[in-house]
């Protein structure tokens, strides 16, 4: 099926125009072209985002626009100044607003992906053959998506993060790259394990639901496992291994020596925890009011931290509302804070912290949060 094909639903989505059929069938083309979800993510943030455009401006980018269109082959027809025929709608129409803005931000967002969004990898002397086509679907700060791999399995990808995969993905085995926090339900395949490699360690499962946390400006990268088995492996030591059990999670420290892990500290999930420097076994941690694991509490939206350090708080934020902070006052990173937030503002965010915290904030027009 054409890729023009899926913008024009996906225009039709945006203006409110889309019948349930094309939803299901828009839900479903999403699933076999895992490659678009981020640039239809972007569109979707663009849309909602609370911008105000000014109606010459976009009227005038829109025609500006429509020509870059016909070329990227998408079908768009205007009759008459007020009034434009969104793609593939027959006789509806939509206000020139809506359909200006989702012609812009559509037309961009399809040039960038065709240009740059899917790529081969081919080494000096590889065949034909030998080269693999990578997909990768990337959240921004303030931004959260849901996909479906080619197995079927489910992903959660959080704010900030990124998986990769390639074309051999399913063939023999099922393996994917993560960069940021992501919470998997794995399809159960004895033959085909599905691995994640993150940027301290490998996580090798057959078929579960576990929650990965690896960012790059992280102090640790965590893996909680909820239900089934997960197999960890360390980067540095791919010789040493942890098998989870359920209400366990691996937090191995991001700055450890390579040489911390010396042995396998856990064979059996009978057998004692060793005592590794720069690696640990905890318990999942419950929000004390609901019960809540807090591991895994951002697949609900919502943002809980208990006794936690503020710089390390201030990171989780950054993420969650698309904010940069900064601290006047290093003493202040150090508080022990405990929150728990859904629908909130960042600054009902803030206030409320300042309940439990003594400091004020400020922030300016551009979403930069001074703490002091």
């Amino acid at each position: 099926m054409p890729e023009d094909f899926i913008w024009n639903l996906i225009a039709k989505k945006l203006a409110g125009e889309a019948t349930e059929s094309e939803l299901k069938e828009l839900e479903k083309l999403l699933r076999e072209n895992p490659e678009l979800h981020y640039p239809v993510q972007t569109i979707i943030d663009l849309w909602n985002s609370d911008l105000q455009f000014d109606q010459k401006e976009a009227h005038d980018a829109f025609f500006m626009h429509l020509e870059r269109m016909k070329n990227l082959k998408i079908d768009f027809h205007s009759e008459d100044p007020a009034l434009a025929e969104v793609p593939g709608s027959g006789k509806r129409k939509i206000n020139l607003w809506p359909a200006s803005i989702i012609v812009l931000v559509i037309g961009v967002v399809f040039f960038v992906v065709r240009s740059s969004s899917s790529h081969t990898l081919i080494s000096p002397n590889t065949s034909k053959e030998a080269e693999k086509s990578i997909s990768q679907i990337s959240t921004k700060n303030g931004s959260k998506t849901n996909l479906i791999l080619p197995d079927g399995t489910k992903v959660w990808l959080n704010a900030g993060s990124s998986i990769t995969y390639d074309s051999s993905y399913g063939k023999l085995i099922r393996e994917v790259a993560l960069s940021g926090e992501a919470f998997f339900d794995v399809v159960k395949n004895k033959e085909k394990p599905f691995i994640i490699h993150a940027s301290k360690i490998n996580i090798k499962v057959l078929g579960t639901q576990f929650n990965v946390r690896s960012y790059p400006t992280d102090n640790t990268t965590e893996a909680s496992l909820i239900r089934g088995s997960i197999e960890v492996t360390f980067r540095d030591k791919p010789d040493k291994k942890v098998i989870l059990k359920p209400n366990e999670k691996i937090v191995v420290d991001n700055d450890r020596n390579s040489e911390d892990v010396s042995e396998t500290f856990r064979r059996t999930v009978h057998e004692k925890v060793h005592e590794i420097p720069g690696v640990d076994i905890k318990k999942l941690t419950y929000e004390n009011k609901t019960g809540t694991i807090i591991e895994t509490s951002w697949v609900e939206n919502k943002l809980i931290f208990q006794d936690e350090a503020f710089d390390e708080i201030a990171r989780q934020l950054e993420r969650w509302y698309g904010v940069s902070i900064i601290f006047k006052n290093d003493r202040l990173k150090e508080n022990r804070l405990t929150g728990s937030f859904k629908n909130e503002t960042i600054r009902q965010a803030l206030d409320a912290l300042k309940f439990t915290a003594s400091f004020n904030y400020a922030i300016d027009i551009n979403n930069t949060v001074t703490i002091f």
